[in-house]
C-alpha cells in the first residue's frame, strides 16, 4: 500500500484563522453595502488605524497615512522594492533567504549582491565584511527578520550595524518582518525602524498569512516613511494590489483581538521545533540545530554527497515526503533542506522515520 503524502513544502500553517477573524469577515459579508462593494476610503482607513496602533507596540509611532494595504506580502514586497529601486540598481541581501526575494528581484532587473549567513556564525551576519558587498549602484538593503529559511533573529546590535552602514551610504532599508511574533528561547525581535535614525529610511513588509494563519485571505501591508510613502501609494495604485474589502474586517479583528491566538501558535511551533530539530540531528549524516525564529527547520546534508534537489526528489519518490531544497534559497546554497513545521508532532514523527529510512538507503 502506498505511503500517504507528508507535505512539508510550503509554509502554510495547519490551523485556521482565529475565530474573531472568521466572525468579523462573515459579519461584514452579511452586512453587505460598503463591505462587499468598492467601499470608498473609510474601511481601508480603519484598517490603517488598526495597523498603526498594533505596530506601535514594537516602537515606531506611525500615522495611518504611512500604511499601504496590499493583497498579501508578495504585493507588499513588490511595492517596497519598486518604491526605491529601478532596473539596473543593486541591492544587498543575505543568503540563504526567502526564495521569493530572488525571483522578484530577477524579474525586476535588479542586481543582487549577497552576503552569506554561515552555519559557523549561527547564520548571523558578519558586520565587519558587509561593506565589501556594496558598490556605487547599491541603493538598498533587504533584511528578512526572523529569516526564512534559517530562523535567524537579527540582534539589536546587528541591526544597528546594518543601520549605520545604510546611513553612511544613504541606503533604503527594506525589512521583511512577517515572522516577528515567532521567536523562541532568549531571542528577541527588534523592529529595524525602532532604532535611531532608521525609521525615516525603513520600509516594512508585513503579512497576516503566517502570523494569523490567513494564507488564503491575501492580506498584507507596507509601512513607509514620509520620503517614500507617496511613491509607494502610486505603485500600489498602478498594480491594483488591494485586498478584498470584506477582508479588511478580518485584519482589524486579528490585530485588535487575535494576539492571544498568535501566542498559542508560537507555543505549538516551539514544541514542534524542539522535537523535530533534535530528532533530525540524531540521524547519521544529517545535522540540525534549533532555529531562533519563524517555523522552519534548516538541516544540513553536506556529508551525504548529494545535491539538495536530488535529496528532495528522491525522498518524495521513495518515501512520499515533500520538502524544499536549499538551492531555492540562495545562489550558492546547496547543502541544506528546509522543512516548515506546519504539521503536528505525530506527523513530524512519521516524517522523521521516513527521512531516516531514506538516508540509510543512500
Amino acid at each position: 500500500m502506498p505511503k500517504s503524502l507528508i507535505d512539508l513544502n510550503a509554509g502554510d500553517p495547519d490551523a485556521e484563522a482565529p475565530r474573531c477573524v472568521i466572525d468579523a469577515i462573515s459579519e461584514a459579508i452579511g452586512r453587505g453595502g460598503d463591505w462587499t462593494h468598492y467601499g470608498g476610503a473609510d474601511i481601508p482607513q480603519k484598517f490603517r488605524e488598526a495597523v498603526a496602533e498594533y505596530y506601535k507596540g514594537f516602537g515606531p509611532d506611525y500615522k495611518p497615512e504611512n500604511i499601504v494595504p496590499t493583497a498579501g506580502s508578495s504585493a507588499a514586497l513588490y511595492i517596497a522594492l519598486a518604491t526605491v529601486l529601478e532596473k539596473g540598481d543593486e541591492i544587498l541581501l543575505w543568503e540563504p533567504s526567502y526564495s521569493g526575494h530572488y525571483s522578484l528581484l530577477r524579474s525586476m532587473g535588479i542586481k543582487m549582491t549577497v552576503a552569506p549567513l554561515k552555519e559557523e556564525t549561527g547564520f548571523h551576519p558578519e558586520l565587519e565584511t558587509l561593506e565589501e558587498h556594496l558598490t556605487a549602484r547599491t541603493k538598498a538593503v533587504l533584511i528578512c527578520n526572523p529569516n526564512n529559511p534559517t530562523g535567524t533573529v537579527f540582534t539589536e546590535a546587528e541591526l544597528r550595524g546594518i543601520g549605520e552602514m545604510a546611513k553612511d551610504h544613504d541606503l533604503a532599508v527594506l525589512s521583511d518582518e512577517i515572522y516577528l511574533h515567532f521567536v523562541y528561547d532568549d531571542n528577541r525581535f527588534t523592529s529595524t525602524a525602532s532604532l535611531d535614525g532608521l525609521e525615516e529610511r525603513t520600509i516594512n513588509i508585513m503579512s497576516f498569512s503566517k502570523t494569523f494563519s490567513m494564507t488564503g485571505y491575501r492580506l498584507g501591508y507596507v509601512i513607509a516613511p514620509e520620503q517614500y510613502i507617496e511613491r509607494a501609494r502610486v505603485i500600489a495604485g498602478i498594480t491594483a494590489a488591494r485586498p478584498a474589502t470584506f477582508v479588511y474586517a478580518g485584519g482589524i479583528a486579528a490585530l485588535r483581538s487575535g494576539i492571544p491566538y498568535v501566542e498559542e501558535r508560537r507555543r505549538e511551533y516551539d514544541i514542534r521545533r524542539k522535537y523535530f530539530c533534535k530528532a533530525v540531528d540524531k540521524i547519521e549524516g544529517l545535522s540540525c540545530s534549533p532555529f531562533e525564529g519563524a517555523f522552519y527547520a534548516w538541516f544540513c546534508i553536506r556529508s551525504l554527497g548529494i545535491s539538495s534537489v536530488d535529496f528532495c526528489d528522491w525522498l518524495l519518490r521513495r518515501e512520499n515526503v515533500s520538502v524544499r531544497p536549499g538551492k531555492n534559497f540562495g545562489i550558492n546554497i546547496d547543502d541544506y533542506i528546509r522543512v516548515p513545521l506546519i504539521q503536528p508532532v505525530p506527523v513530524l514523527k512519521e516524517a522523521v522515520t521516513r527521512i531516516k529510512d531514506f538516508v540509510k538507503s543512500l
